[in-house]
């Protein structure tokens, strides 16, 4: 069952885990298995907490077939060479039966793994959301439209998207160990206990039902969420979002430089304006934010900023092991749950901002 990204390195963890025997019981409810990797994010809640709830299986798909956006899931960790998410969702298809053979094709060729046209498009438009962000928006999505793909389907995409590109940041940058996730299917107990491993996940899968909005937490993506009313995918972001906010490890303002900084990198006008006048009712005069999103840098900024600010833009496009040093030389400087909140502010931005360029007209 080796995967073919076992050949990227991967640095030894960079946080310690930690036993939370509620979380842990929570995500065997929600997961129907028991999930170890969620010790390593506990510190911070709303992170720990949006990396078992978010998963678009779990009731957030009105429109979109659930095998669709397991595919989707698989291409996107593929493009980020993430690891441990690409082991567990090879797992998954495993155990639902997939073929190694078949797992291979759909890994190496999209044209010749058997695929209906409309798969193998949402295939390829998470790649492309992946690879070039929100200046390939519109091409993205006039091949899905090509492909009969619907507004609301598309829709739906750009969030499992988001979420994959969410989770891969979070576990490649701590570097959440891989091994044991990579050798599952190998072990002989696996194989023989696939059939009810596949009963106990496909038993927590549920489609999406309408689902008021809430509350549209401030400072930023009000835009995005409000685009996904009536859906269950804008309330749960909305709850993730007012966790975030409401997290006490890093400063408002430090975590709208950071989604600042990402927004601009990917080049996504959609969000730049509402986190720019946030940033300036947090007391930054604009030629500050100007020149903090320039160089990566300001006299405003405090110590914690003025490390995060050129880390936020270091998640944006990278390669594992080095961002996963860089990361180490920064646990030096920040407590374990600063750590933390930085690495889920930076990967949930770095979601909701290519999503945002897919869902959102420009300016």
């Amino acid at each position: 069952m080796g995967g073919n990204l076992q050949h990227v390195a991967w640095e030894s963890c960079l946080v310690e885990p930690v036993r939370d025997r509620a979380l842990e019981r929570y995500a065997l409810r929600r997961q129907g298995i028991p999930n170890p990797a969620i010790r390593y994010f506990t510190p911070v809640p709303w992170l720990a907490r949006a990396l078992l709830d978010l998963h678009p299986e779990y009731g957030f798909l009105m429109h979109l077939a659930q095998p669709v956006a397991d595919l989707v899931a698989l291409v996107v960790c593929q493009e980020n060479s993430c690891r441990f998410c690409y082991a567990a969702v090879r797992a998954m298809l495993w155990s639902y039966g997939m073929s190694l053979d078949r797992i291979h094709r759909v890994e190496h060729d999209l044209t010749r793994a058997g695929l209906p046209s409309r798969t193998a498009a949402a295939m390829a438009f998470g790649r492309s959301q992946s690879r070039s962000g929100p200046p390939a928006a519109r091409a993205a999505r006039d091949a899905l439209q090509s492909a009969g793909v619907t507004v609301d389907e598309m829709k739906e995409i750009a969030f499992a998207v988001a979420f994959v590109d969410f989770s891969n940041r979070a576990h490649t940058i701590p570097a959440i160990p891989v091994l044991r996730l990579e050798r599952l299917p190998e072990r002989l107990p696996m194989r023989l206990l696939r059939p009810v491993l596949a009963r106990l996940l496909r038993s927590r899968h549920a489609r999406g039902r309408p689902t008021p909005l809430g509350p549209v937490p401030p400072y930023a993506y009000g835009d995005l969420l409000r685009a996904y009313e009536g859906s269950p995918i804008g309330a749960a972001l909305g709850r993730t979002l007012e966790g975030m906010w409401a997290s006490p490890h890093l400063t408002r303002r430090c975590k709208l430089l950071m989604l600042a900084v990402i927004t601009r990198g990917l080049g996504c006008p959609v969000c730049s304006h509402q986190i720019t006048d946030a940033l300036q009712a947090e007391g930054l005069p604009p030629a500050s934010v100007t020149q903090a999103l320039t160089h990566l840098d300001a006299p405003e900024l405090d110590p914690v900023e003025r490390l995060l600010v050129p880390f936020a833009r270091d998640t944006i496009w990278y390669e594992p092991a080095p961002l996963q040093r860089r990361t180490r030389t920064l646990s030096q400087q920040l407590s374990g749950a600063q750590l933390l909140e930085a690495i889920g502010v930076a990967a949930l931005a770095n979601g909701l901002c290519r999503m945002a360029g897919m869902v959102l007209d420009r300016p």
